[in-house]
């Protein structure tokens, strides 16, 4: 009879099964630490990249800072300069308004009107005179709404005079008053002859 020794057969399947379990494992842990490299690679890289938007942002932020300095400081010049433009403004108004509003208001007087009170107050003017007749003050009127210093001109009252000299009529007339000339006044001097006649003759 004879006899077979497999011992060393079951060595070496053994240790097949072992090496190839080993290989398993190898290759396994190497595709999960292929796999956590990876993930790691590509978090790195989207860290860089959001640092460097983040980077870039903090600059535009202080560009803009910067332009956002510059624009208050141009506000500031537009209000300084508007401010000194207004203050050259109401020199200028009060230097040659009231003349231009004298010579306009004796261009107005037609010649057989006489003023003997004018007078301002709060941007109104009141003017007080006589004249020979309604119709001189109705002319009157229209000349001073025709100017560009005077505004809304209405007559307040006409009276009879009572001079010993002639039926002279009493007036007082209230108006607006530019001391720089407003424009198209011309649109102003309708309906104010009508307006005289009628207060006339009440």
């Amino acid at each position: 009879m004879i006899r077979v020794n497999l011992l060393p057969v079951k060595e070496i399947k053994a240790a097949v099964s072992r090496r190839r379990e080993l290989i398993i494992g190898g290759i396994v842990l190497g595709s999960v630490v292929m796999v956590l490299l990876a993930t790691y690679l590509l978090q790195y890289y989207r860290m860089s990249k959001l640092s460097s938007e983040l980077e870039i942002l903090h600059r535009e932020i202080q560009a803009l800072n910067v332009k956002v300095k510059e624009v208050g400081e141009l506000q500031n010049k537009i209000k300084e300069y508007t401010s000194k433009h207004n203050i050259i403004s109401d020199l200028n108004k009060k230097k040659t308004g009231p003349i231009g509003i004298m010579e306009s208001l004796s261009a107005a007087t037609p010649a057989r009107l006489w003023l003997t009170e004018f007078k301002e107050t709060g941007g109104r003017l009141t003017i007080n005179g006589t004249a020979a007749d309604n119709q001189t003050v109705a002319e009157f009127m229209k000349a001073l709404a025709a100017s560009a210093y005077f505004s809304d001109v209405e007559l307040v009252e006409t009276t009879q005079s009572g001079q010993e000299s002639g039926p002279l009529k009493k007036f007082s007339i209230k108006s607006g008053v530019f001391y720089l000339p407003a424009p198209n006044p011309q649109s102003k001097s309708e309906g104010v002859k009508d307006s005289a006649e009628k207060g006339g003759k009440g």
